[in-house]
């Protein structure tokens, strides 16, 4: 009896043990990586993204494999970060490489719209900025047309979906990238560059996205929606205005 009672006493810690390396891991990992991100939203309420981008992807790394939903909220948030730091080439493959995610499309609704929308934000600026450069047209083209055609998605399917103001802000979003593919180029250089884009500008991003253009071959134009048809018409006056979750 002895024995076995002293047998008793000395596996008591095995269950801790296990649960120490075991499941145990994955719950300090969530906690340790929310820690992280609580600051690293400090640091992006100041426009720190310096700061900020190093937590979120400390984050990314701790959370990876455990939880696709928070994975992807970390990788838009190292988008943004990348795109408000200048480092458009950079923010625009991460975002391809999201979108283009087969677990994308089984993430919750709220968070594919926010990915959709900060990409087709950093389209936009991009073929603004190029603009301004003096980019051949069919590069900075290709930027406009992928923001209107995503804008356009966000706007068709959020109305689809009873999301009437959201969708309209995105109708607008999308007016503005029509826009800016129709104005003369004087006009463009009349209006100030936005505030979210001023970044891009003096990084040489004419010849970052021509490279890029030629690394990634002719033809392969990520994070398009389906079933997209010309262009639409009718652009209005109404300037940028940031949206939701950017």
């Amino acid at each position: 009896m002895k024995k076995f009672l002293l047998f008793l006493w000395l596996m008591l810690p095995l269950p801790v043990v296990v649960w120490h390396y075991g499941p145990g891991q994955k719950w300090l990992a969530r906690d340790r990586a929310h820690t992280l991100i609580r600051t690293a939203e400090q640091f992006e309420a100041q426009k720190n993204w310096r700061d900020a981008e190093p937590l979120f992807r400390e984050a990314a790394g701790l959370v990876r494999g455990l939880d696709d939903s928070l994975q992807t909220r970390l990788d838009i948030a190292l988008i943004r970060a990348r795109y408000r730091q200048g480092g458009a080439v950079e923010a625009i493959d991460m975002a391809d490489r999201l979108l283009n995610d087969p677990r994308f499309q089984r993430q919750p609704q709220a968070l594919q719209d926010e990915a959709r929308e900060l990409a087709s934000r950093i389209h936009y600026h991009a073929a603004w900025v190029m603009r301004l450069e003096g980019a051949q047209k069919d590069l900075w083209m290709e930027e406009a047309e992928l923001a209107r055609q995503n804008f356009r998605m966000l706007s068709e399917q959020t109305l689809a979906a009873g999301r009437t103001a959201y969708s309209h802000l995105q109708q607008t979003n999308l007016e503005s990238a029509v826009r800016l593919q129709r104005m003369g180029l004087v006009e463009l250089m009349a209006k100030p560059l936005p505030e979210e884009g001023q970044a891009m500008a003096g990084q040489g991003l004419t010849e970052q996205m021509a490279r890029r253009r030629g690394q990634r071959g002719k033809g392969n134009q990520p994070g398009i929606g389906d079933g997209e048809g010309p262009p639409q018409t009718g652009a209005s006056n109404n300037r940028f205005q940031p949206g939701a979750g950017s």
